[in-house]
């Protein structure tokens, strides 16, 4: 019986570092296109030394919507949340896959752990879309500028008011609760299956969106 629980443990103990090896890759790669621009602009390091000033004057130039910027503009959305909220689900990524090493010792469970990882990064790539689309609605209605600055102060007020009233509610307090219980939230919302841990990690997303006030 020891024999087994070290064996075990020593799989579970390949499996958390095969798991936090692939989040660390997509993390890294993820900020570093940021770095480079984004493929919208100038390359993140050159604001920071301060350099670019040309490549500045000409992002402040309005931009023209047409399907392959819209396309551009989501990517670019899409990796910087990945980039944030990958390092948060580690967590309940490296405990699903303990879950599922534990309930089939043989068995991988990197393919669940990935389908769940998926869920979770279109969860949000729903919220990409959403921004790009609001982004493009409001640089029309010049409210935004090309660097993504409101212009107009009621518009920045509003909005602060409303992040603030946010987080008084009671649904952020529920999602805030569930992100901080990964355990907690696993248990209450097991689903089996492929499809299930698809399912889970759309949730976990759309609850970590939640508390995060987005």
């Amino acid at each position: 019986m020891a024999d087994d629980d070290t064996i075990l443990e020593t799989v579970l103990r390949r499996d958390r570092q095969a798991v936090i090896g692939a989040l660390t890759v997509v993390i890294a790669l993820s900020w570093i296109w940021i770095l480079l621009g984004a493929g919208v602009g100038m390359p993140a390091i050159d604001t920071l030394l301060g350099s670019g000033a040309g490549d500045m004057a000409g992002m402040m130039t309005p931009a023209v919507w047409t399907l392959g910027y819209a396309a551009v503009m989501f990517t670019m959305w899409w990796v910087m949340m990945a980039a944030m909220m990958l390092p948060s689900a580690a967590p309940i990524l490296l405990l699903f896959a303990r879950i599922n090493r534990k309930e089939k010792v043989a068995g991988k469970p990197f393919i669940p752990t990935g389908i769940f990882a998926a869920g979770y990064l279109v969860a949000w790539g729903g919220f990409s879309a959403l921004a790009t689309g609001m982004q493009w609605g409001l640089e029309r209605l010049g409210l935004l500028s090309p660097m993504m600055v409101t212009t107009s102060y009621w518009l920045g007020a509003a909005i602060l008011v409303a992040a603030g009233l946010w987080q008084l509610t009671p649904i952020k307090s529920i999602c805030l609760r569930h992100c901080r219980s990964p355990m907690g939230f696993l248990v209450q919302s097991w689903r089996p299956g492929r499809r299930g841990a698809f399912r889970m990690g759309w949730s976990t997303a759309a609850f970590a969106w939640a508390a995060a006030g987005f």
